[in-house]
């Protein structure tokens, strides 16, 4: 009987249609995440594109959300069908994605912070 090697370690590199397909999406889902925060910013700072938007789709969260979809599919098929020539596995992909939410929400967070009041300030 012939022994095969089980722990084999899988390297991503756009050989089959399921691993284009996860690096494309996954790197369109870091770009989305980043954009989020961005238009996010934007539609806060900007009375003009905070009304443009409500007027858009008659409310600026489904506005926000629809922009985000249509990008993330869209970069998706992207570059899934970009030839990459880093090596992708799923711990890296998973770093790229951590770090993505990471600079987001110091973004986010950093946006609201000095408008934010302590409980203990509100009077009752």
């Amino acid at each position: 009987m012939k022994k095969t090697n089980i722990k084999k370690k899988i390297n991503i590199k756009n050989k089959t249609n399921s691993d284009k397909y996860f690096v494309g999406f996954g790197l369109s889902l870091v770009v989305t995440i980043l954009l989020n925060a961005i238009i996010l910013l934007f539609k806060e700072i900007s009375t003009n594109v905070m009304s443009a938007m409500k007027s858009a789709l008659g409310h600026h969260w489904t506005t926000h959300g629809v922009i985000l979809i249509v990008v993330f599919v869209v970069l998706g098929f992207i570059l899934s069908n970009v030839k990459l020539k880093t090596e992708w596995n799923s711990q890296r992909m998973l770093k790229y994605i951590i770090w993505a939410v990471i600079i987001s929400t110091v973004i986010i967070a950093g946006f609201f912070l000095p408008n934010l009041k302590v409980a203990s300030a509100i009077k009752y």
